[in-house]
């Protein structure tokens, strides 16, 4: 049931997963209370074999860190809201409803890129895609192109098109309709803004190279949620570009 998991990976090794969750408590010295710590440490134990992600029930780490589940759910709302983590909703496949959270550690970045402001733009780019539809996407909403060379776009509104890099909208407008695409596009530029909103998609490939992967796998019906795949394929995208911008070589 775990192996999706490793879609949501947010670091390579456990030692990256350890340094990531110090350099958050170093940072949030004055937020983070001694049972904030404590149940932030039982998450990462959880998080090793998936390094950062974890399949958790509030339940599960009440009992491990003995503690009320009230509190636990007060912890990872503030947890949430400091950046240090991010659930993922998910749906019982058999019986339906909610199941439980998928908790994802989140790299620890610079005061300059772990400030309000991205937090801010996040948002702002969230609301300039337009409402999402009420239903995840479906198939009917992916156009039945797979990847050959003749794919072409579906009919888009001409100020779409011409809000999009062209790069981009090459890549992805054959598989949405106008709707859906709003919804991809503002995915990317959320993810994006997670790591570094000053990087310009447009400019790496890994982007779309990271976008057909996905769809791929979602083709192959090995992709349940479609979006949070994406938004965690292009999360690390971003990540690995600014770790490689931030690599400063002898001269």
């Amino acid at each position: 049931m775990t192996i999706y998991l490793d879609d949501y990976k947010t670091f390579d090794s456990t030692q990256e997963l350890n340094y990531h969750i110090k350099q958050h408590e170093l940072a949030n010295h004055d937020v983070l209370t001694v049972s904030n710590r404590e149940i932030l440490r039982f998450i990462s134990r959880y998080s090793v074999k998936y390094s950062g992600a974890a399949h958790l029930k509030a339940n599960t780490i009440a009992e491990g860190v003995q503690k009320s589940v009230r509190t636990i759910q007060r912890t990872l709302s503030k947890l949430e809201e400091l950046g240090i983590i991010e659930r993922i909703s998910t749906i019982r496949i058999k019986s339906g409803g909610s199941g439980a959270n998928i908790i994802v550690i989140q790299p620890f970045v610079t005061a300059r890129l772990s400030d309000r402001e991205v937090t801010e733009k996040a948002r702002e780019d969230k609301g300039k895609v337009g409402k999402p539809p009420k239903e995840t996407i479906h198939n009917r909403s992916i156009s039945s192109n797979t990847f050959d060379t003749d794919s072409k776009p579906l009919n888009h509104p001409v100020s779409l098109k011409n809000s999009i890099p062209k790069k981009l909208y090459d890549a992805l407008s054959p598989f949405f309709n106008a709707d859906d695409l709003y919804k991809t596009i503002g995915t990317l530029y959320r993810a994006k803004a997670t790591i570094d909103r000053d990087i310009n998609s447009e400019d790496h490939e890994e982007y779309i190279n990271a976008f057909y992967a996905v769809m791929r796998r979602y083709k192959n019906g090995k992709v349940r949620d479609l979006y949070g795949y994406l938004y965690s394929a292009w999360r690390k995208v971003s990540r690995r570009i600014f770790f490689k911008s931030m690599i400063v070589f002898d001269t």
